[in-house]
This record gives C-alpha cells, sequence and structure tokens, in this order.
C-alpha cells in the first residue's frame, strides 16, 4: 500500500533551505532597515545648515543649541530605541529661535548644533576633530546627530558636519 505525503526527510529538507534564506534575508533586512532609518540625517543637516546661516545674516552669529555636543534635541530614549520622536521644542528652546523646521516632525535621531565666533575653538571632541583641531579664522558651527538604529545597547552611530564642509561625518555606525 502506496501512502501519500512527505517524508521525515522532506520537511527537514524544507525546514532547512527556510534557515538558509532567514539567514540570507535577515541581516540585509536589518541593513536596510538602519540606512532608511539614518535617511533623515541629511535633510536635518540641511534644514538646520539653513536656519543658521539664516541666523548669522540676521544677529551675525551661529547659534548653539546645547552647551554641549551631547544636548541632543529630541533626546535618545534609554530603552525601547529606535522609535520616533516628535519634534516639538519648547517655546522657549533655541530650537525655536534658530528656527529648524525638519522635513519630518518624527525623527530617530538625536540633534546639536555649537557655534562659535572667529578666533575660538570648539571644545567638543566632535568639533575638535572637524576642524582639524585648528582655530576657525571666521564664526563656525558643527552638528552633531547621535542615532540608536538597531535598539541594541552598543555605541550608536554618529553623524557631523560643520558650516565649512559639504560632507558628513559617520562615526561607529552602530558597532
Amino acid at each position: 500500500m502506496k501512502s501519500s505525503g512527505f517524508t521525515m526527510i522532506e520537511l527537514l529538507l524544507v525546514v532547512v533551505v527556510i534557515g538558509i534564506l532567514a539567514a540570507i534575508a535577515i541581516p540585509q533586512f536589518n541593513s536596510q532597515s538602519k540606512k532608511a532609518k539614518a535617511s533623515e540625517v541629511p535633510g536635518m543637516f540641511t534644514a538646520i545648515k539653513t536656519a543658521q546661516f539664516a541666523y548669522k545674516s540676521e544677529y551675525g552669529m551661529f547659534l548653539s543649541t546645547g552647551s554641549t555636543e551631547t544636548d541632543f534635541y529630541p533626546a535618545l530614549l534609554s530603552s525601547g530605541e529606535p522609535v520616533k520622536k516628535k519634534w516639538e521644542p519648547a517655546s522657549s528652546s533655541k530650537w525655536v529661535d534658530l528656527g529648524v523646521q525638519p522635513p519630518d516632525y518624527q525623527l530617530y535621531c538625536g540633534y546639536v548644533t555649537i557655534g562659535g565666533s572667529a578666533g575660538t575653538g570648539p571644545s567638543g571632541t566632535h568639533g575638535q576633530n572637524i576642524f582639524r583641531n585648528t582655530v576657525p579664522t571666521k564664526p563656525w558651527f558643527y552638528i552633531v546627530a547621535a542615532c540608536d538604529l538597531d535598539g541594541r545597547p552598543t555605541t550608536n552611530t554618529t553623524y557631523i558636519t560643520s558650516s565649512d564642509v559639504e560632507k558628513t561625518v559617520t562615526r561607529n555606525n552602530g558597532n
């Protein structure tokens, strides 16, 4: 008598093939998910740079939104990241004074911009690195974005740019 159905070997083979496909697809999905979340950074950097140059044309200086390069807004959560956070700075916030209009009002990353005058150098590590440990001869600012893109308790990805460079420096990349 001939029985119909799948043998145990055939079922195990299907499970192994699915496992191999998942092992290939899941890391690719995670990588693309991180890239999608980090895609907000160029748009925010453009919005902040535009606001900084407009502020300088009106007030003659660039504005710092924090006292240190770790005063991020919106603040990263201590757990549960990555989560989009609303861009709703308080009316007394320097972000409101700067007039930054983000491309999206829900952000994964936290931002801070530090400004200074000619002849004074940045005191933060990222600022010193972006200006190559030199004292700028004209007013300056730099922007730091910190992003927890994967929710793991490891170092966040950090993006840095400044008033006199077009490129963005990426540090740690979530590792």
